[in-house]
């Protein structure tokens, strides 16, 4: 998958889903694949904007991560600030547990 829209790299998903020949494609598994690819560019979007640091995931697209986060290859700075939004996140969240 070629996600090249505002970021001008291109983001590679790594998939073990065979297409088998003369057999109908699940239309159930190619929604779930356009809602992954949606939710993979608006990811990039944000980590390529400049205030990537004030613009939060939302849960669909941490849980997309957390499924899937090993298949996907983002960009090496789209993955830094990535990995930066992420870990401020779990930062936030683990002081704010400490405080109840």
């Amino acid at each position: 998958m070629s996600t090249d829209k505002n970021h001008n790299q291109e983001i590679k998903v790594e998939t073990n889903i065979l297409k088998f020949p003369n057999c109908k494609e699940n239309q159930q598994l190619e929604q779930h694949r356009k809602l992954n690819e949606q939710l993979i560019n608006s990811i990039a979007t944000k980590m390529s904007n400049d205030r990537y640091d004030q613009l939060p995931l939302i849960q669909e697209e941490i849980l997309l991560l957390t499924n899937h986060g090993e298949t996907i290859e983002f960009p090496p700075k789209i993955a830094a600030r990535l990995i930066s939004v992420l870990a401020t996140q779990l930062n936030r969240n683990s002081f704010m547990e400490d405080l109840l």
